[in-house]
């Protein structure tokens, strides 16, 4: 292990092997930072966080603090999970959870650029990058292999399903594999899904279901009940899917012009 001397590390924090930490870091007693995990200079990293291996936090982090609800009592015991080989540069913010035994979630290879916060008991899958100064309210889920743009705002509770590519403020749901902006859907993530491996017929099945679902002139309930009636692989299902378990937070609505007003 490399620790700094002006570094202050509880002495009940369990640290694993070829951990890095930086001048005048402050690492807690609920913290568990699994090996090979580099946490850069003046980082906070209080209350439960146990993350994985060969993760990176950059200069000015706070992980684990208290979440920014007004209801959330001190005594509450909940905490952060972080996966394996996530990129947390400079500044970024991460709450735990706002009740009892809750957590906020981050998968594996993650790569959150300066000044992301995320929010209490959000949940983050795998291999998603969010660019400088997003913000994620509480309760907020990002699929895998999302991209989100910068300075992009997620309205409490909300979902962001995987292989989506978004840019701009959103109060609703996005389905899986769009191109969203100002809280519109526009398109198919095609560039998104080649990268991602998808398959020809995979990617055209995705097409077929977004052409059903925002482009037919059906409702979404006329659409789900459509898509029903067809035949969809797993791509297509897992699509409407997502839209059938919207709630009353619903999904986003069509907008043929990304440039058009919110």
């Amino acid at each position: 292990m490399k620790i700094h001397s002006s570094a202050i590390v509880d002495q009940k924090a369990q640290l694993g092997a070829e951990v890095e930490i930086g001048p005048f870091s402050i690492v807690g007693a609920g913290a568990v930072i699994g090996d090979k995990c580099v946490i850069q200079s003046h980082v906070i990293i209080e209350g439960s966080v146990h993350m994985g291996t060969g993760n990176f936090v950059g200069h000015g982090s706070v992980l684990g603090s208290t979440p920014q609800d007004l209801s959330f009592q001190p005594q509450i015991t909940s905490r952060i999970e972080i996966g394996n080989s996530n990129v947390i540069r400079e500044h970024c913010t991460i709450h735990r959870g706002v009740t009892e035994g809750s957590a906020t979630v981050l998968g594996d290879g993650n790569f959150l650029m300066v000044g992301v916060h995320v929010g209490h008991d959000c949940q983050i899958g795998n291999g998603v990058v969010i660019v400088n100064n997003c913000l994620l309210a509480g309760h907020v889920r990002i699929d895998d292999r999302a991209f989100i743009g910068g300075g992009s705002r997620f309205h409490q509770g909300i979902r962001i399903g995987r292989s989506v590519m978004a840019e701009g403020r959103f109060s609703k749901n996005l389905p899986p594999f769009v191109i969203a902006a100002k809280n519109h859907v526009f398109g198919v993530n095609t560039l998104g899904l080649r990268r991602a491996g998808f398959s020809p017929g995979d990617r055209d099945e995705i097409k077929r279901a977004f052409k059903l679902l925002y482009t037919s002139e059906l409702n979404t309930k006329q659409a789900l009940e459509k898509a029903a009636e067809m035949e969809f692989g797993p791509v297509g299902r897992e699509f409407f899917a997502f839209v059938a378990e919207a709630g009353k937070r619903g999904i986003v609505s069509y907008n043929a012009d990304p440039e058009g007003e919110d």
